[in-house]
């Protein structure tokens, strides 16, 4: 009887451990706490941020409005444009596209800045808010300094330092006239490519000289005709030979230098070669 109770004992001890470890592993199996997955966290959070930029957006673009496009005391009623040439203040506010009545803030500089430099006439334009309610137009105009064409006593075109077409005219045969800058010219095309390059820096650099250096080289044509040089017809129906390369600053230092030689000592010559080969011969053979 007693082995019998001890029996029973011993079986219920080991039926509460086998319980307990079940328990045990159980518990360790399970998760220990549920939560949302990584991603839904920052997709979650992208949105957040989204609708608060979404938002910030809205509230500035409404401000905005509120303070500079939709006030009226911003709204263009004085409209001036002035150029450093001959261009009319009616000419450029037609061609700038603006009205009185628009927002100032409406109102996009570059864009109008760019409509106007598209006529090649004007070389740079300048836009200029002036609050409460004026805007400036100032443009700076191309100056011609030669002429081209078919036939030079003709309409011709008239070509400004950086070799743009400006525009035609019968009224400027002083300017000097570059022969054979090319076939097929247009408004705005540009003819600095070849020896029409150097001969427009020539110019450049003549118009800039003093006054008793101009008189000497009074530029009446330009050759173009030979890769290699330049000849120059001036107005006393001298020749001059210059090269298309160098320092031409001082060429036409040398060159006046020459003219004056032939001046003063009345020498009856019709060339005065300034290439390298023939620098040092006035008068030489071309």
């Amino acid at each position: 009887m007693f082995s019998n109770y001890s029996k029973s004992k011993s079986r219920k001890r080991s039926s509460k451990k086998r319980s307990s470890s079940v328990l045990q592993v159980t518990a360790a199996g399970s998760p220990a706490s549920v939560g949302l997955p990584a991603g839904a966290f920052f997709l979650f959070g992208g949105l957040c941020l989204l609708m608060l930029g979404w938002g910030l957006w809205l509230f500035f673009g409404w401000m905005g409005e509120l303070l500079f496009t939709g006030n009226q005391r911003f709204t263009l009623q004085r409209l001036e444009a002035r150029s450093n040439g001959v261009l009319p203040e009616g000419i450029l506010l037609e061609w700038s596209g603006l009205e009185r009545g628009t927002n100032l803030y409406e109102v996009d500089l570059g864009e109008v800045r760019a409509r106007m430099e598209r006529h090649p006439i004007i070389r740079r334009a300048v836009i200029q808010r002036q609050l409460p309610d004026r805007l400036t137009v100032v443009v700076y105009e191309r100056v011609p300094l030669a002429r081209t064409g078919q036939v030079e006593g003709r309409m011709n075109w008239l070509v400004d330092e950086e070799g743009v077409l400006i525009q035609k005219s019968f009224q400027s045969k002083h300017l000097p006239f570059l022969l054979g800058a090319g076939t097929g010219l247009t408004l705005g095309m540009r003819v600095d490519e070849g020896p029409a390059g150097p001969a427009l820096q020539y110019l450049t650099v003549l118009r800039d000289m003093p006054g008793k250096i101009r008189s000497l080289l009074p530029v009446h044509a330009i050759s173009l005709g030979h890769p290699d040089y330049l000849d120059v017809r001036l107005k006393n129906g001298l020749d001059i030979l210059l090269p298309t390369s160098g320092n031409f600053e001082e060429i036409v230092m040398e060159a006046s230098r020459g003219i004056y030689e032939i001046q003063n000592q009345n020498l009856e010559l019709t060339i005065l070669d300034m290439r390298p080969e023939g620098r040092n011969r006035i008068g030489a053979a071309q």
